[in-house]
Parts: structure tokens; C-alpha cells; sequence
């Protein structure tokens, strides 16, 4: 009779034993989970800031594509102009990547300024080198220029095309014309006075009748190299290239604010350091999809990887303003973008796909 019994007793510790395992199995495993957890919580407070400056130091991202051919053309009935005259400036788009808008602005000269009708229905003064906002209708503004100092002077006026989201215009056309004032019959360098008992006669300067010819425009990309190229040779070569257009600060609504050397005691409310520039195909050959790496210069250093980016033809750039915060303390850091980092694409020079930029800030 105990032989008989002897295996079932045998069967019931083995059972017995395999729950016994089976307990400290998982008791085992909750007690490597939990030092698990407390190790991550000790690295992460003997590590301030390890993983919330990744976060916190990559703020916008925004980016605006502008075509090869993309052209701003002015146009005016003629070169010549009278002082106190209006006429109207209009322009043409040419390939216009999306809706924006337009501002007019002219080069500072000796005695000129321009007015502009407002919506009230008086006349605005127009800064010059200040960028002018206008109710755009049909690609046409009203300008009344003025000549207070000289009969006949030349002044170079702009209109610049900012797509909607981009923080600087992307397009913009030129063209100089001729400010006449015939009421000014002498040049004021023509009368000189050495004493006050002894004065020179004036002399009338002659009227000099011009003919108007052909409106002369050009287009400057933003920092580009200027080739324009349409179409994609088959045979031929990719070529990305880098460029850093400006820096300064971005605000919180995205308004971008250029300077050479940003102030780090600007970085309140919000406002952080941005880097405005541009990644551009100065190649033949129309470039496949692509991702870019930026290092920011933040403390620790972090890298910033683009999400996939559009194919460029020849010509085209899509230009990028990237803002972030905490940056290096030492006042200076060094801003590097790298567009196809990985080197997936075939391109003859690579060294220019690689860009490093000093940024220094002010206290």
C-alpha cells in the first residue's frame, strides 16, 4: 500500500514546486521593473533638463517653396515722372507660388518721398527704405512722388511678394524711374554766395526733354545665386546647396525680427532665436525627395531631423525659418544644417550641402 501511495505524494511536490517558481518568477520580474523605473528616475534628476530641453529647444518650424521662374515685373506708362503727379505702378506675377501679398518701398534720395492714397481717403506718406502696405487691387498701386531739392533726380522703387506664412518676401521686382520737377529752374550747387555783398547770378539749368523707353525689371532671389533654369536635364547633375539668409528673433505670433547679433535678454515672453534660410537645387537635374539636419546651438547641442521634404527642380529653394530656445549661455553657437544628410542622393559636390553658421547674441 505504500508503494502505491509513494508517486502521487511525488506528483503533489512537484506541483508544488512548479507554483513555488512560478511565485518568485514573477516576483522577480516586478522587482526588475521596479528597479528599472527607479533607475530612470534617478537619471533623469541627476540629469536636469536631459530629455525637456530635446523638447523645449526645437520651437517652428516654417517653410515656404519658391519656383525657379517665379518673376515680379513692374510696369509704368512712363520712365519719366512728374513731381506732384500721380500715376500708377502696376506689376505681374509670373508663376506665383500661392497667394500673399505686396508692399512698395523705394531707395532714400535727396528730396524725394512718395504719397499713396489711403482707405480714409487722404493721402498716406511713404517712407523711404520703410516697407509700404497697401490695399492690393488688381496688382496696381497709386503713387504721387514728390522732388523738393533737385529738377531731375533718379530713384530705384521695389515691390516685394510675401507669400501667406513666410515671415520675408520671396520675389522681388525692380525698376528705376526719373522724378521731374520743372519749378526748380536751378540746381542749388548752381548759386553760390562768398559774401553777402558779393553773389554769383544764377544760372538756369536747361530742360532736358527725354524720351521714355522700354521698362527695364529684375527679379532677385533672396540670397540665391540667380540661375534660373526650367527645365530638368535628364543627364544631368543634382546639386543642393545651403544658405543662411538671416538670423534674429521670431515672436510668438511667428513675426520674424532680423539682427546680426540677437539679444539674449529679448528671449522673454516667448521670443526665441531663429535662423532664417534656404535650401536650393543649383543643379540641372530635378532633385528626388530629401530630409535635412540642423544643429541647434542649444545647451546640450540638439539635432533636428526635417520631416521628407518636396523634389526641387532646377532653380527652385524652399527657404525655412527655424526657431528655438535655449541657446547656448556662452553668447555663442554654431548653426549647422546638412540637407540629405544620409548622402542619398547623387550629387557631384556634397561640400555644399553642409552649412556652419556663428550665431552671436548680445546680453
Amino acid at each position: 500500500m505504500e508503494q502505491n501511495q509513494q508517486p502521487g505524494a511525488n506528483q503533489r511536490l512537484t506541483n508544488m514546486g512548479g507554483i513555488v517558481t512560478r511565485v518568485l518568477a514573477v516576483f522577480g520580474f516586478i522587482a526588475i521593473i521596479g528597479i528599472g523605473m527607479w533607475g530612470s528616475i534617478s537619471i533623469a534628476s541627476g540629469v536636469p533638463g536631459a530629455f525637456s530641453s530635446l523638447a523645449s529647444a526645437f520651437v517652428s518650424l516654417t517653410s515656404v517653396f519658391v519656383p525657379a521662374n517665379e518673376a515680379v515685373t513692374l510696369s509704368i506708362p512712363s520712365m519719366n515722372v512728374t513731381s506732384g503727379t500721380p500715376f500708377v505702378l502696376s506689376w505681374t506675377n509670373t508663376n506665383q507660388s500661392g497667394s500673399g501679398s505686396y508692399t512698395f518701398r523705394y531707395d532714400c534720395a535727396d528730396g524725394v518721398y512718395f504719397t499713396s492714397p489711403a482707405p480714409s481717403g487722404t493721402d498716406a506718406n511713404v517712407y523711404c527704405n520703410v516697407p509700404f502696405n497697401f490695399l492690393n487691387s488688381n496688382n496696381a498701386i497709386s503713387l504721387t512722388p514728390f522732388s523738393t531739392t533737385n529738377r531731375f533726380i533718379d530713384v530705384t522703387i521695389y515691390i516685394d511678394y510675401t507669400p501667406n506664412g513666410a515671415s520675408k518676401p520671396t520675389v522681388t521686382g525692380k525698376a528705376a524711374i526719373t522724378i521731374e520737377n520743372d519749378s526748380l529752374s536751378t540746381s542749388p550747387s548752381a548759386v553760390a554766395t562768398s559774401t553777402p555783398a558779393q553773389t554769383q547770378p544764377t544760372q538756369t539749368q536747361p530742360r532736358i526733354t527725354t524720351t521714355a523707353g522700354p521698362m527695364t525689371t529684375q527679379t532677385f532671389p533672396l540670397n540665391g545665386s540667380g540661375t534660373v533654369t526650367q527645365f530638368s536635364n535628364p543627364n544631368g547633375q543634382v546639386d543642393l546647396v545651403s544658405r543662411v539668409i538671416e538670423v534674429g528673433i521670431i515672436t510668438p505670433n511667428g513675426t520674424f525680427i532680423s539682427s546680426s547679433t540677437p539679444s539674449l535678454g529679448a528671449l522673454t515672453g516667448g521670443n526665441r532665436v531663429a535662423v532664417h534660410f534656404a535650401i536650393e537645387n543649383d543643379g540641372t537635374k530635378t532633385s528626388p525627395q530629401f530630409v535635412f539636419n540642423a544643429v541647434l546651438p542649444t545647451l546640450p547641442i540638439n539635432i533636428f531631423t526635417s520631416p521628407t521634404q518636396r523634389s526641387l527642380a532646377p532653380g527652385d529653394r524652399i527657404e525655412y525659418t527655424l526657431g528655438f530656445d535655449s541657446f547656448d549661455p556662452s553668447g555663442t553657437g554654431t548653426f549647422v544644417i546638412n540637407a540629405d544628410p544620409s548622402g542619398s542622393i547623387n550629387e557631384q559636390n556634397k561640400a555644399n550641402n553642409i552649412l556652419r553658421y556663428t550665431i552671436t547674441t548680445t546680453r
